[in-house]
């Protein structure tokens, strides 16, 4: 048994995940974002917003709180806010329930961000507002987060625990602010303060050094009752602890029960992605595209007879599939996984093997499908027309001079997501304004389709359109 007991999992993509530099989500973005997420981690999740307190960001929050209403989802919408009453008013007008209010106490915290407050004054501060906010006006959860807490000693923390424990917060957060903790003293000092309170823990792990996941399995293993996440990992620096990445381990390794519709997580990363600009790591684990294909020969050749012995993912609870790479290592066992049912002698299939390296070497690529195909055509004098034909296409575009370049992109990437198709957006000089790289394009009749869309976006004057014949490297 892991000891594990998860009572909900906190998502901050649209609070955490929108300071990631250069991300800004517009009002139908975060509702169109927090729907995927409820949907995805079910009716325990919490989603954590926005931060009302900051003018430029009430009216998100007060959309999504309308657009859920409006739906009648029953999640619990959180605020993020300062420790102060007017942040808990302002919250309250948007319409969420549920706040997070967040205040640190630790000596730099307290001396360069709060100018010198003493130590008892910030107590006094949380006493004040935690009650306020729960008594007074009252918020059906309030959460305190004890900011910089890693950076404390442990009888601190557990002190300002029970300050706000006393106050009548109903959960508190111990955030690695810094990123600084490591599994073994993020695990003591969650143990320690589990021991110490009675309310339920939450913890919101920082990546700087690529150990969030980590630590958020330690503190669940040491007693915690929650913790937070965000798609991609997104967030401040490095971000926080990936959404995939740990509602994974914790149901395969851990045998936790996460109530995750693991089938909704592809298709929420990619609108992520595209809303955002930041692409998917190809090496992302779970969702990255190279995490489930299969290149050196030895591998293809195991894995095309027992999966299990190079991948642990169950790529079907995804919806996902795993791939092989047709390349300069390239094994003879695919080969013969491809042509399956066709009648080509063993002596062919090494000759098709080794124009499959030869090709893949010279072009400094992998091969694409259609082209392994062609090759055998070449080889066997057999037609694979049967076989759809892929290939990669650029759209040059040419917009109007009072472009809004922001929102045009958007909806570009937007559609590219639409029809399940990647691509890459240049900005140029020259004659066109853009150029949009299209990979995979299946056949001629979606590359036209794709090409007529754009052409009739409203910010658009002309596009012309070239199919890629070889990428060279």
């Amino acid at each position: 048994m892991s000891g594990i007991k998860l009572e909900g999992i906190l998502d901050s993509t649209l609070r955490e995940g929108e300071q990631t530099p250069t991300v800004y989500f517009t009002p139908e973005e975060k509702c169109k974002i927090a729907e995927m997420i409820y949907l995805t981690l079910g009716p325990r999740s919490v989603l954590e917003i926005g931060a009302p307190y900051s003018p430029e960001y009430t009216e998100g929050v007060k959309a999504v709180a309308r657009y859920f209403d409006e739906r009648g989802y029953k999640a619990f919408l959180a605020s993020h806010c300062r420790t102060l009453r007017g942040d808990v008013d302002i919250a309250w007008k948007c319409g969420t329930r549920c706040i997070t209010v967040f205040m640190a106490t630790s000596e730099k915290h307290l001396l360069y961000k709060f100018n010198g407050l003493s130590y008892e004054a910030a107590l006094d501060r949380i006493r004040d507002v935690i009650s306020y906010a729960k008594d007074t006006v009252g918020f059906d959860r309030v959460e305190y987060t004890l900011e910089d807490a890693t950076s404390m000693p442990i009888d601190r923390i557990i002190e300002v625990a029970r300050v706000a424990e006393e106050a009548g917060v109903d959960v508190v957060k111990i955030p690695d602010t810094k990123g600084q903790a490591d599994p073994w003293s993020f695990y003591e000092i969650i143990s320690k303060l589990v021991e110490s309170v009675s309310i339920p823990v939450d913890v919101h792990c920082h990546n700087d050094r690529g150990l969030a996941v980590a630590n958020s399995i330690a503190a669940l293993k040491a007693g915690a009752r929650y913790v937070n996440v965000a798609v991609m990992g997104l967030g401040e620096r490095c971000g926080i602890a990936d959404m995939a990445s740990l509602v994974e381990n914790l149901e395969t390794l851990y045998g936790v029960d996460t109530g995750v519709n693991f089938k909704m997580i592809p298709n929420l990363y990619r609108y992520v992605s595209a809303v955002t600009g930041i692409p998917i790591h190809l090496q992302h684990p779970i969702v990255g595209r190279f995490a489930r294909i299969h290149k050196a020969g030895t591998h293809q050749k195991t894995v095309l007879r027992s999966p299990d012995a190079y991948e642990t993912i169950d790529w079907d609870k995804y919806g996902l599939q795993r791939e092989y790479e047709f390349g300069a290592m390239q094994s003879k066992e695919l080969v013969n996984h491809l042509l399956s049912g066709f009648d080509v002698s063993e002596d062919k299939k090494l000759e098709i093997v080794e124009e499959i390296r030869r090709r893949s070497m010279r072009f400094k690529r992998p091969l694409r499908v259609s082209e392994v195909w062609r090759i055998i055509e070449e080889e066997t004098g057999i037609s694979m027309k049967v076989h759809e034909e892929y290939f990669d296409a650029i759209i040059f575009v040419k917009t109007k001079p009072s472009i809004d370049e922001e929102s045009f992109l958007r909806m570009l990437r937007e559609y590219l997501l639409e029809v399940e198709i990647t691509g890459t957006i240049y900005e140029v000089t020259g004659l066109w304004d853009y150029i949009v790289y299209l990979k995979d394009v299946k056949g001629n009749p979606q590359l036209d389709e794709v090409t007529a869309k754009i052409r009739r976006m409203p910010a658009v004057i002309d596009t012309s359109t070239s199919i890629v014949f070889e990428e060279y490297r």
